[in-house]
């Protein structure tokens, strides 16, 4: 098909608009870039890797929109492979992969399972002797594997996961068996076309005694021909409402044996006479999910940073309509109502990212306490990781639909780039553990701790807020005290403090009226799953306010002065959006809240000058973001209409079902040809 306008985008200017956004910035944007990647050594680091990686046309994603589910995940694997194979050639760290796989690649490998929970699994899990068997071979692609946890009848309820892995000592092998059709793995990434092995969680039986939880490493395919091996039974689970370039699967074994010394014995034996001894706490079996959980907090802020880097630009070059009779149009970021829906997605992709870096440091200083499985900071740990992916989820998934929404008809197109992510991020609140379950998992640990307040034992790091006397009043008179950041954080403490004392006063009530235990759970159970909000927007907006305090010192006063006014916005708009929680617990009276809101709306403004400086400083290249919308030379139009030509429909100018279908119903005469 003739294209009516000949398009070189290399040849347009960049937009105006965006030409002036940058000129007017109060900031370097430089030094932000330097904060979001962690230092400007770490900045330097990323442009080296992504000029090794966005030299390859394999990484430019011209035509990813109009991939088939197959061609998307054989592009994903492809990519996959060669990021593996530069992995070894360039002799990339940790941190250099993980740069590239969220920032650069933006995810988009089928393979990622191998990397964040197979080898973290084989090296928190193995004895020693294992891991100098399994990981070199892990760690060279020799084997590609996943990790196989939920199951098509059970997924956050580990303890009623039914695939069994019973010993026989006969031939000192364990029979891994999948014994009904809700007991088959379902989920696991890469398992249905791309793994060789799985490490797999299963009950373990030896002597027809139950010894629990216990995870084995399961080879699944051949390695000669990649063939399923007999007794396994393995597949694609089918389309998604996203993220096509990964193949989950799902496993059945049919009394599948393998290698006693399969099984992985870092925290758990069986010897060859058949004798079971734990070696320590099997909760340690959990440090890997939780590792899990940590990175989906950093994958929240992977999703609101380049989501507010496509809206926000969209909404600088976009112009639409005039505030008076007969004016210029105006760029719609000058309407309240669009800074109103850009602005707090802006502070909380910050929010988030502060959160995820606090939360890595935590896990890291903590590890070696977790795999002894300490009591005190596994169930601390466990407590902080639930609620931060929870919560950090649900935040992404609200902004990014209204980051969607804020680019109006053009948002709903896959070439804006919001579309795709706002569908791949809602996969986010349910992967790792549905969030409505997490939430009451905080709230179990948020109890305890409140029992331990009340008879004056030591309650852990993250509820010393629960036994902080709150015998002052707050009282806000002024505009002004809401921009102190301390404030902000207490009057979350306090209504956080409140809600949890007050659904423990509601569940302690229940049962001295002689409601069993799991009734009276049952009864409060949303307002358990509200407390472990609470306490979980305390911990957000402490991490938050903690961040933006520590770099007073070494930014720019202008940087800081920015950087403060997203961290209030974060705040406020927090507390307007739940209302209720400072309200029903007396921390704000509705004059205050009016005064919240009027703080909000000020921040708004004068937010708005450093919209698009904010956003350039997350420092997206054109061919990651991949978004018509987002580009950094703003010329939209020109972009997707350029897209649309890419589209397969538009190969010729008449489509084949014309002459199948719709020629004889327009003549009036049979549709046979």
């Amino acid at each position: 098909m003739a294209a009516a306008f000949n398009i070189d985008i290399s040849t347009i200017p960049v937009n105006k608009d965006l030409v002036k956004e940058r000129a007017t910035a109060s900031f370097k944007v430089a030094e932000l870039t330097h904060i979001i990647d962690g230092g400007p050594e770490k900045t330097k680091r990323r442009k080296e890797l992504e000029s090794i990686v966005l030299s390859d046309p394999l990484f430019l994603n011209k035509n990813g929109v109009n991939l088939t589910k197959s061609e998307a995940y054989e592009n994903a694997l492809q990519k996959s492979v060669k990021l593996k194979s530069w992995r070894r050639q360039y002799n990339w760290s940790e941190e250099d992969y993980e740069i590239i796989t969220n920032r650069i690649n933006c995810f988009d490998e089928a393979l990622t399972l191998h990397h964040t929970m197979f080898i973290p699994a084989l090296e928190r899990l193995c004895n020693e002797e294992q891991k100098a068997r399994w990981l070199p071979l892990a760690l060279n692609y020799r084997i590609i594997g996943t990790y196989a946890q939920t199951e098509l009848g059970h997924g956050t309820n580990l303890m009623r996961l039914e695939t069994t892995a019973t010993f026989d000592p006969e031939t000192d092998e364990f029979v891994m068996n999948s014994p009904q059709i809700s007991s088959m793995k379902w989920w696991p990434g890469g398992l249905g076309k791309s793994s060789t092995h799985a490490i797999v969680l299963a009950q373990l039986y030896v002597r027809d005694k139950h010894h629990g939880l216990q995870a084995f490493i399961v080879p699944l395919r051949s390695l000669e021909d990649h063939k399923p091996l007999p007794g396994i039974t393995v597949g694609d689970i089918g389309p998604k409402m996203a993220l096509a370039n990964v193949d989950n699967g799902f496993l059945i074994m049919d009394k599948y044996r393998i290698p006693r010394d399969n099984m992985l014995m870092g925290n758990a034996v069986v010897t060859r006479e058949g004798k079971f001894q734990m070696l320590r706490a099997d909760k340690s079996n959990y440090s890997t999910m939780m590792y899990v959980r940590v990175q989906i907090v950093q994958w929240s802020a992977f999703t609101l940073l380049p989501g507010t880097v496509m809206a926000v630009r969209y909404s600088a070059a976009r112009r639409q309509s005039s505030l008076k009779p007969g004016g210029e149009e105006v760029q719609i970021l000058d309407y309240q109502t669009q800074q109103y829906k850009l602005f707090p997605a802006l502070a909380a992709a910050h929010a988030t990212s502060f959160a995820a870096q606090t939360l890595r440091r935590e896990y890291d200083a903590a590890l070696g306490d977790l795999l002894k499985g300490n009591k005190q900071v596994m169930g601390e740990f466990h407590s902080q990781t639930s609620v931060m992916k929870a919560l950090c989820s649900d935040i992404a998934v609200e902004h990014a639909e209204i980051l969607r929404r804020s680019c109006g008809g053009h948002g709903y197109m896959l070439l804006s780039g919001l579309a795709p992510l706002y569908t791949s991020s809602l996969g986010l609140v349910t992967v790792e553990g549905e969030n409505t379950v997490l939430y009451q998992q905080t709230a179990r640990y948020l109890m305890r701790q409140m029992a331990a307040t009340l008879s004056g034992l030591t309650v852990g790091h993250s509820c010393s807020y629960l036994a902080d006397p709150q015998e002052t009043e707050l009282s806000i008179t002024s505009p002004e005290q809401l921009r102190d950041l301390d404030l902000l954080l207490t009057l979350f403490k306090r209504a956080a403090q409140r809600i949890v004392s007050q659904t423990a006063q509601r569940l302690q009530a229940d049962m001295e009226r002689g409601l069993p235990q799991d009734q009276a759970w049952n009864k409060n159970m949303v307002a358990l799953v509200r407390a472990a909000k609470a306490h979980g927007w305390q911990t957000l907006v402490q991490y938050n306010v903690r961040a933006v305090q520590g770099l007073r010192g070494s930014t720019s006063p202008e940087l800081a002065t920015v950087l403060h006014r997203l961290c209030c916005l974060f705040a406020l708009h927090a507390i307007e959006t739940n209302a209720g929680n400072f309200l029903e617990t007396e921390v704000l009276n509705p004059g205050e809240l009016g005064l919240v809101r009027e703080v909000e709306m000020g921040l708004l403004g004068e937010i708005r000058p450093d919209a698009v400086a904010l956003v350039d400083a997350v420092d997206y290249p054109d061919s990651s973001l991949q978004s018509a919308l987002g580009a950094y030379d703003g010329n939209v139009y020109e972009r997707m209409y350029k897209t649309a030509l890419t589209e397969p429909m538009n190969r010729t100018d008449v489509h084949p079902s014309y002459y199948k279908h719709l020629r004889g119903f327009i003549k009036g005469t049979s549709s046979k040809l």
